[in-house]
């Protein structure tokens, strides 16, 4: 965002808050780098603390009572950079879960090119919410999960199983709001819901498990932003960062404290793991998916510190023994840091070039790819190629292609197949990058072209859905119209009525200083005859489309319906729609209540799954 405005006085603010956090978990207690410092935008707040975005409720759900809100405003707070981090006063809890959360959110901001509005106010919610929610104390109880009904984060407190509790205090309170692990990996649930709304609908065996290695992704690449713990990791390991330590761990105390004996999650496994379509529950699934990218990245890493290497070693590449020169932990930390927030970015940005509904490992694959090339077309450091080689090592193989070239992998370029958005469109989509550009700054207050983000008032939309629209009313209906008018070539059927999931303007700068800007639309169609045959969950079809700022459509990334005219996109819908019933065949083998479900359960039985509350219960 802009820097605020100057205060009546003259005085300018600092663009920057800073604000003390643990880096791990108060697990690590006072060891070197797990108390830092992070900065977050400086946006006025009020107690609680309560920003534009986001807001903290310090009610705790057990002792039936609130909590006193912090004040970072307050002079002695800011004077000192916040509190310092304690298990001990609420008001700390509350400022880390703001301070992660809003970190969280920037990388989002950052790599998508545009500012994520959390708010919510359609009939998903019982009510109007402006700022997604996160309780620091919900409940009592080993869990914390996002509830897209709230529109919040809920974070639970318990006390440390027992018999095994590592090296916890026996029966100590586990606070889950004072793990980064936790705060990032359930603020990006939320934020990943805001963008994909419907990936918490399991219609293949990946989609849960996407939703879950992809939280677990943003918080591992992270820990790379703490430079004192990264230092410290280097030279304990010398250079290995793949060592098993907190840098590659997750949850570390909150694993512990459930009597696991070992961290959460971690982006190592054991050698040689590969994708199975026996491995279905999510989490384990997901983690498959978090080694894959972990593992493109050390390779990426390798090849950028092999320079430094060989000076430091006089080309043997053996380092000496005792610890690292310290300017040389500094080049290497720096380069590690570097990298790691390229994978991150590159991730993120994966979202632009990926289906609205049905998403495989495959397709993110794809989209990484597509999103990595269109930005950094010359990859110096072959980050795509390590990336494309550690999915295949780990069996991850989209579908569709000719081959792991890198070629084969980009989404199909569109441009000579359909044509630009018509000139009214082009209009509105204009007033759109106005509004977009002019949300980066914190000072500005749209006068008109508000966006309206109620699918009730749009004739056309799918009686009966309870998802966000988020895209202008008028905007939304010409590209209907243009959807409409070109539904063959996108993939859609004549059959079903056309939803407009989304539009968004994306402004993105590429290394070499070139401005990359993107209008990415979504389209999606239901088939709900099918439903109670899939457990409850629809069968549904859509697709993104990637267009130029002139309004030139440049990628299509397609989820065709069964009966859409061309032969293709019907036999990919076929596929598709037998992956769904084996799908639903398998979660009921492993399922032991399915014998005893009665014919009002069996319809609905994969709704259970659209759960985060119960997906991290276990």
């Amino acid at each position: 965002m802009l820097r605020p405005p100057p205060s009546s006085d003259g005085i300018v603010q600092a663009a920057r808050r800073p604000l003390k956090i643990f880096a791990s978990d108060p697990l690590a207690g006072r060891t070197f780098g797990n108390r830092v410092r992070i900065d977050v935008v400086n946006e006025p707040l009020q107690e609680g603390p309560v920003g534009s975005r986001l807001e903290v409720i310090d009610y705790d759900g057990a002792q039936k009572c609130f909590y006193r809100p912090v004040n970072l405003d307050h002079p002695a707070v800011l004077l000192q950079g916040g509190l310092d981090p304690t298990e001990a006063d609420p008001r700390f809890h509350q400022q880390m879960v703001y301070a992660v959360a809003m970190k969280t959110l920037e990388n989002f901001d950052r790599a998508l090119g545009r500012v994520i509005r959390l708010g919510s106010s359609s009939r998903r919610q019982s009510s109007a919410y402006p700022r997604l929610r996160l309780f620091p104390h919900a409940f009592y109880g080993a869990n914390a999960f996002y509830q897209p009904a709230l529109n919040a984060v809920l974070f639970g407190y318990f006390r440390a199983d027992a018999a095994d509790v590592g090296p916890n205090l026996p029966g100590q309170t586990v606070f889950t709001c004072l793990s980064h692990d936790v705060i990032a990996h359930e603020m990006t649930h939320a934020i990943v819901d805001r963008l994909r709304p419907m990936f918490l609908e399991p219609s293949n065996v990946d989609v849960l498990a996407f939703h879950e290695g992809f939280s677990d992704i943003v918080a591992l690449f992270q820990h790379f932003s703490f430079q004192d713990i990264l230092r410290e990791q280097i030279q304990r390991t010398r250079l290995d960062i793949r060592s098993p330590t907190p840098l590659v761990q997750l949850a570390r105390q909150f694993g512990y404290a459930t009597g696991s004996g070992k961290a959460l999650r971690s982006a190592l496994d054991e050698p040689g793991t590969s994708l199975s379509d026996s491995t279905i529950e999510p989490h384990q699934r997901g983690s498959i998916l978090v080694a894959a990218v972990f593992d493109g990245f050390f390779k990426t890493y390798q090849r950028r510190i092999a320079d430094l290497v060989r000076i430091a070693t006089g080309g043997t590449g053996t380092l000496p023994q005792g610890d690292l020169h310290p300017d040389l932990v500094n080049r290497i930390a720096t380069e590690a840091s570097r990298t790691a927030q390229r994978v991150l970015d590159m991730c993120i940005r994966a979202f632009d070039y990926l289906p609205p509904v049905d998403v495989t490992f495959g397709d993110f694959l794809r989209a990484m790819i597509t999103a990595d090339f269109e930005l950094i077309p010359q990859d110096e450091s072959d980050c795509r190629g390590a990336m494309i080689e550690a999915f295949r090592l780990r069996g991850i193989y989209p579908a569709g292609v000719g081959s792991l070239a890198e070629e084969s992998l980009l989404w199909e370029n569109v441009e000579s197949r359909l044509p630009p958005l018509n000139s009214d469109a082009t209009s509105l989509v204009g007033r759109a990058f106005i509004q977009a550009m002019h949300a980066f700054d914190a000072t500005w207050q749209p006068a008109t072209f508000e966006p309206d983000a109620s699918p009730t008032e749009f004739q056309y939309a799918e009686a009966g859905e309870d998802y966000e629209v988020d895209v202008n009313r008028e905007l939304a209906m010409e590209l209907h119209a243009y959807a409409a008018a070109n539904a063959q070539a996108l993939g859609l059927s004549t059959k079903f009525k056309i939803q407009v999931r989304g539009f968004h303007p994306v402004f993105r700068v590429a290394p070499n200083g070139r401005l990359q800007i993107e209008l990415v639309a979504q389209f999606a169609q239901i088939d709900r005859h099918r439903s109670a045959l899939l457990g409850g969950i629809p069968f549904r079809g859509g697709c993104t489309l990637v267009a130029s700022s002139n309004g030139r459509c440049r990628y299509l990334v397609s989820k065709p319906m069964l009966d859409a005219s061309d032969p293709r996109h019907r036999s990919m819908a076929e596929a598709r729609l037998a992956r769904q019933e084996d799908y639903l065949q398998m979660c009921d083998l492993a399922n032991a209540m399915t014998p005893y479900y009665t014919a009002a359960d069996a319809e609905l039985r994969m709704r259970e799954l659209m759960n985060f509350a119960n997906l991290h219960r276990g």
